[in-house]
């Protein structure tokens, strides 16, 4: 077994704990992680439980594959421009979970309201500005509100996070679910609270 083939192992185990935890449904979201000059990435519409590792595609920054069964997820461009940018981020996660998507439909910045998530990113998450999904100008948009962050939300769309590894990019894409659902929730108690006042 190479390296390539323990990193596309280690990417399915990751797409399949994301849909475990209620980050995504069906086919939705997408993981990647760099491998030197390239990126692998899981397929299109594939659902996770469904995924093999043989559907997790070798691309270059252009798009162009290498090796895999299916087309790279629609993404794609959005995990090149972070790459090509962010020369510290070995893995992305995007998911689709319930509570951040509501952020980032409804919100400019995520606030952050409890102390481990301020740890993790600082004051607030930020909200890209809005375009269609799978363009590039979706992908400089997510680019740039990540900046030199480890988590942005979407507009309309949903969550992105990175890390060093694919496991580090996964628990962060959690914890802006966690933060994105405690924020809700103290939302709704204070809102609730004062309405009884």
């Amino acid at each position: 077994m190479n390296d390539t083939d323990l990193l596309r192992r280690r990417i399915a185990k990751v797409a399949r704990a994301m849909a475990d935890a209620g980050l995504v449904r069906g086919s939705s979201g997408n993981v990647s992680v760099r491998f030197g000059d390239r990126i692998l990435i899981t397929a299109s519409g594939i659902p996770y439980e469904d995924l093999k590792e043989a559907q997790i595609l070798e691309i270059n920054l252009d798009g162009n594959k290498h090796s895999g069964e299916g087309e790279p997820s629609s993404e794609w461009r959005m995990h090149a421009e972070i790459y090509r940018r962010r020369e510290d981020v070995g893995a992305i996660v995007h998911t689709h979970s319930p509570y951040a998507t509501a952020a980032a439909i409804s919100l400019r910045t995520l606030p952050i309201v409890h102390d481990e998530g301020r740890i993790l990113f600082g004051e607030g998450i930020p909200v890209s500005n809005h375009a269609l999904p799978g363009t590039w100008e979706l992908a400089r948009a997510v680019a740039d509100a990540l900046g030199d962050r480890s988590a942005a939300l979407i507009a309309r769309h949903g969550a992105v996070a990175v890390g060093r590894t694919s496991e580090e990019a996964l628990m962060r894409a959690e914890k802006i679910e966690e933060t994105a659902q405690l924020f809700w929730l103290s939302r709704s108690l204070k809102e609730d609270h004062e309405g009884r006042g």
